[in-house]
């Protein structure tokens, strides 16, 4: 399960990813023969789970495209259910979360790496082209960052609780190389997300905080993303024709959507697109309708406006417990790893709801994230004693 995660931002691991997911998912058929003794699974995200299953199945019955939406609720929806309830039973203690947390910042590090040494340096682009590299949706510059991110605030949580030396040193390296990564893909959405959820999780170390946003702002001004930033920020008429087409879209398919394929809506044999188009004002009629550029907008065509808020209620539900365990977290670790998780959510639904979310690397980002959640509440749960200090200082006993 750990080589699943590791080659989550690689490309072309497609083969290997599949061996090792159902390698790991074997030990857990058979515990399924034993009646699942030990299985954990009674969550908080259970239930909002369930519901969003549910739905997602009823959106398939009532789908316009039912092998195709048959298809994608297992690749999209329930392979990753099945990876979060693997996941949460086998890193259930503090120290496998640490090297559940050790191989996402590893992985991602190699990947940035690898990337602008690839881009920058083989491929001898200038240092202020956007890094862009071609092969992989998993890799377009909107949709990296997901997983640069991850690994940054990763990181940054274990520097916070990390005592060796060497590691620290080796984190302070990843977090240098993941936030450069990050700004080097120009995303704007990106950026947003970045400058929303970095305080949330260095909020009790304000002057660091302080230091860090300066240094990001800086590098932001003195980088190509100054000019994205100005030009394009008020002028997005893509994403605005996206959004109104989308509207028109759920409209038609406001209870289970269009059905849970992500290709329905591009695909002119279901979704005829000048009828669209032409309900939405004349500017924006040119631009090409491929998929939302927002995950609420996404799931709503696909499963209708219930199914949207019952994707929402995941995120509503996860927050709840983010905010209730950096308040009465157990210890120290659980706390700053709470911490951690709100920042996360809050950088996945700030850059979410401003990109295409169709890819499986974005589904596992989410599901990474879920998980890390889920197993934090199961060790606070599981911790005896009171509640100790609030989240302070940089160094904890976790």
């Amino acid at each position: 399960m750990l080589l699943v995660v590791f080659l989550n931002p690689f490309p072309h691991t497609t083969f290997l990813d599949q061996l090792f997911f159902y390698a790991a998912i074997l030990p857990m058929i058979a515990m399924a023969r034993n009646k699942f003794d030990g299985f954990y699974y009674n969550t908080p995200l259970l239930y909002p789970f369930a519901l969003f299953l549910f739905w997602a199945t009823i959106s398939v019955i009532f789908a316009l495209d039912k092998p195709d939406s048959a298809r994608d609720l297992y690749s999209h929806l329930i392979r990753y259910l099945i990876f979060y309830l693997v996941v949460i039973n086998l890193f259930g203690t503090k120290k496998r979360l640490l090297l559940l947390a050790a191989c996402v910042v590893l992985s991602e590090f190699i990947f940035a790496v690898g990337a602008l040494i690839l881009y920058y340096g083989i491929l001898g682009h200038d240092i202020v082209s956007r890094l862009f590299l071609n092969g992989s949706k998993s890799i377009a510059p909107d949709v990296i960052p997901f997983g640069f991110m991850l690994g940054f605030f990763m990181a940054v949580w274990l520097f916070k609780i990390c005592q060796n030396k060497f590691q620290r040193t080796f984190l302070a390296v990843a977090i240098t190389v993941l936030i450069i990564s990050t700004i080097a893909t120009q995303s704007r959405g990106a950026i947003l997300a970045l400058c929303i959820a970095f305080p949330l999780q260095l909020w009790g170390h304000k002057k660091v905080l302080s230091l860090l946003m300066v240094a990001i702002i800086l590098i932001i001004a003195l980088s190509p993303m100054q000019n994205r930033i100005q030009a394009k920020l008020f002028e997005d008429n893509a994403r605005r024709g996206l959004i109104l087409y989308s509207i028109e879209v759920i409209k038609d398919y406001p209870i289970s959507g269009t059905g849970f394929s992500i290709d329905t809506f591009r695909n002119p044999e279901f979704i005829d697109k000048e009828t669209y188009s032409s309900r939405i004002p004349k500017k924006y009629r040119k631009i090409p309708f491929d998929r939302p550029h927002n995950m609420f907008l996404s799931m709503a065509t696909r499963t209708g406006l219930v199914g949207m808020l019952m994707y929402a209620g995941l995120f509503t539900v996860s927050l709840f417990i983010c905010c209730q365990l950096i308040l009465y977290g157990k210890d120290l670790f659980i706390q700053s790893l709470s911490r951690c998780c709100l920042a996360l959510l809050t950088m996945f639904l700030a850059n979410g709801v401003l990109q295409v979310m169709t890819t499986h690397f974005i589904d596992m980002v989410q599901f990474i994230i879920f998980s890390l959640l889920t197993i934090i509440w199961k060790i606070d749960k599981n911790s005896p004693g009171l509640p100790h200090e609030t989240d302070s200082g940089w160094k904890t006993n976790g």
